[in-house]
């Protein structure tokens, strides 16, 4: 009984983490949303870094899940982002844990462009050795 337990539970890791490398920022899947933001969400990681995640109302894709960047990263940047903000995304489909998210890689407010990666999606802000970031540049556990 206790060696079953233990191959399911490896093999649950194993498939965990498997599916947590798989999820890249692929520049073939960039697509580009614009529309309405109905929430910000931040999410904590232990260290007390803060990524920052939206939940975009666009007109054609209906609502979608945007993994920005660090708060500090946004912050040194002056942007802000609150809810009722009109914005502009350019960005790849992430599939991840079943879910399909935008992770951008370019977001317009008010005219004003914030680059958070390079055209091949590397993140422009530093990197610790965050591991496996959801997009936003922060572990964390899953946000819902």
């Amino acid at each position: 009984m206790t060696k079953s337990f233990l191959v399911v539970g490896f093999a649950t890791l194993l498939a965990a983490s498997v599916s947590a490398q798989s999820a890249r920022y692929n520049p073939e899947a960039e697509t580009s949303v614009s529309g309405v933001i109905r929430y910000v969400i931040s999410a904590a990681a232990p260290d007390g870094t803060v990524g920052v995640h939206l939940e975009l109302r666009t007109t054609n894709d209906g609502v979608v899940r945007v993994h920005l960047a660090p708060a500090m990263f946004i912050g040194m940047n002056n942007f802000s982002f609150y809810t009722d903000d009109t914005v502009a995304i350019r960005g790849a489909r992430v599939t991840r844990d079943g879910t399909t998210d935008i992770w951008a890689r370019l977001i317009v407010k008010d005219g004003k462009t914030l680059v958070l990666r390079d055209e091949d999606g590397t993140p422009r802000w530093p990197r610790a050795s965050v591991e496996d970031p959801d997009g936003c540049g922060v572990a964390h556990g899953p946000i819902r």
